[in-house]
């Protein structure tokens, strides 16, 4: 297979009209296949880590430019983008670099798949964006009420109204789309997924997987993951 650095000294996929349509079709499990046998390549081939560096920065650019593009404010990428920026401009190991690749997937594109933008509510619209942006970090309902300076009631209600499901019920359902892109696109264990993503324990999260998903998390990794 060509992997393209004997054409491109940078990642060819940039250059490739395939990664834009997979983007434009929410197909993140696509384009997490594509990318971890690129990540194959650029270890076998000893990749530059200053030129996955530099990939990472236009990838975190293109990213951003698809969010912007679907109608994602800027005000709320700004965090994403700079979070990302920061980590590649730090990183200076390949594989630690491939890892924020992934992270970088799995975040903006559960913004696109998600589409958290909600017009015609601005309450609604800011609990979207702050449960998308808190669900790998452990803020709770009650904090993210209290930052935009409302009630957790109101935030439940409205939240309801305008989507049709509790903001609990939403929440775990995130959690869950998370919790599979995990267990297909990294090493991580069950137990570290399951208190990455706030999660009583490592019970809790198979029972409330199993509930959702039908089949236990090993289950699916096992079903579905090729290394």
């Amino acid at each position: 297979m060509n992997d393209g650095y004997e054409s491109f000294e940078s990642d060819f996929n940039i250059f490739s009209n395939k990664i834009s349509f997979l983007m434009e079709s929410r197909n993140k499990e696509e384009i997490i296949k594509i990318v971890k046998e690129k990540h194959k390549s650029e270890i076998r081939d000893d990749v530059d880590k200053e030129h996955k560096k530099d990939d990472l920065i236009i990838w975190n650019a293109i990213y951003s430019r698809e969010i912007i593009r679907s109608g994602i404010s800027k005000k709320y990428l700004h965090t994403i983008y700079n979070k990302f920026y920061r980590k590649i401009k730090e990183t200076n190991n390949i594989s630690n670099l491939q890892t924020i690749e992934m992270e970088m997937i799995n975040e903006y594109m559960d913004l696109l798949i998600n589409d958290i933008e909600i017009t015609d509510s601005f309450t609604a619209n800011k609990l979207l964006q702050a449960v998308h942006l808190n669900i790998e970090n452990h803020t709770s309902l009650e904090m993210i009420c209290n930052n935009l300076n409302i009630s957790v009631g109101y935030a439940s209600t409205c939240f309801k109204r305008y989507k049709g499901i509790s903001i609990m019920k939403y929440l775990r359902e995130i959690k869950i789309e998370r919790a599979k892109t995990l267990l297909l696109s990294s090493e991580k264990s069950i137990l570290e997924i399951s208190i990455l993503l706030g999660f009583h324990d490592q019970s809790h999260f198979t029972n409330t997987f199993k509930k959702v998903v039908g089949i236990s998390p090993s289950e699916f990794r096992n079903k579905n993951y090729s290394i």
